[in-house]
């Protein structure tokens, strides 16, 4: 079986990747990793020594003639788009036309929890997607996976003692460890069939921003730790959200969501991340500590 990745830097793909190779089922040769440059290929060399050059292609998603060769002989498609950008949609369509043309057996899209709050513009593109992939007539399972734990910076909260707080601090929010949505991609990817035309929700954890900070305060043994709230405006440059430069588009959509967390949250159900990660139960805030 040859699996196509892509956004093969990024971080979700990375776990994903990770989780992979760490199965003896896989060998690294069945890997396809999907990048936008040569630059890209040698980030990731750098963290997977194992790959070859011919596990890698150049290709963009809305560059049509680069992914016909891209999807070539590939028979499953894990599929995570970038998200606060106005092509998104666009983007996962494409991808989900090009793999159907290439004959893909099966594809793996990478979602977001409750995309069907369309009040969040990085929800309703990834609603469209679902909607397009579940017509395409392609056997697919969708991940719907709720806000990442690695969104927070252990090292600088340990640092500061702080951890700012983009949304009310007594909001209940669901939270995924990264590790938890490889193990769970890696098991659909090495089990098609049994996970075909299936959407998984998945959430690891619900709990507060005043419970993370009393929970890593007592871990780290940081008493004093606590939540600081930064006002949304500033979020952007804070660090309270991993993000790059952000256009107007992702700024607005960055807005949106941290309104709606502040106000409502999107917690969740936990019961499907727990089947498929028995042993541990899913990892909580506690286990993100040697």
């Amino acid at each position: 079986m040859t699996i196509l990745i892509t956004a093969a830097t990024g971080r979700t793909s990375t776990y994903v990747i990770k989780a992979l190779l760490s199965d003896k089922a896989i060998e690294p040769s069945q890997l396809r990793l999907l990048v936008r440059s040569q630059a890209a290929i040698e980030r990731v060399k750098a963290k997977f020594p194992e790959l070859q050059p011919s596990c890698f292609v150049i290709g963009d998603y809305l560059e049509a003639s680069s992914l016909p060769p891209a999807l070539e002989g590939v028979d499953l498609v894990f599929y995570n788009g970038p998200p606060f950008t106005p092509l998104e949609t666009a983007m996962g369509i494409a991808m989900i036309e090009a793999a159907k043309n290439a004959g893909v057996k099966h594809f793996v899209f990478c979602s977001v929890l409750h995309p069907l709050l369309t009040k969040l513009l990085n929800h309703r593109s990834k609603l469209y997607v679902e909607e397009h992939l579940i017509e395409s007539g392609l056997n697919y399972t969708i991940l719907q996976p709720t806000s990442l734990m690695q969104n927070f910076d252990l090292q600088n909260v340990i640092k500061s003692s702080v951890i700012p707080a983009p949304y009310s601090s007594k909001t209940l929010q669901g939270f995924l460890d990264l590790e938890d949505l490889a193990v769970v991609a890696r098991d659909v990817i090495l089990n098609p069939t049994l996970h075909n035309r299936a959407r998984y929700e998945l959430v690891g954890e619900n709990i507060t921003l005043e419970e993370v900070a009393k929970t890593i305060g007592r871990v780290a043994n940081l008493p004093a730790l606590k939540c600081e709230e930064v006002p949304r405006a500033k979020v952007a440059e804070s660090g309270a959200i991993p993000t790059k430069a952000l256009s107007e588009y992702a700024k607005e959509g960055l807005d949106r969501m941290l309104y709606y967390y502040d106000r409502r949250g999107i917690p969740g159900n936990n019961n499907v991340a727990r089947y498929f990660v028995p042993s541990k139960l899913c990892r909580s805030f506690v286990d993100q500590f040697p």
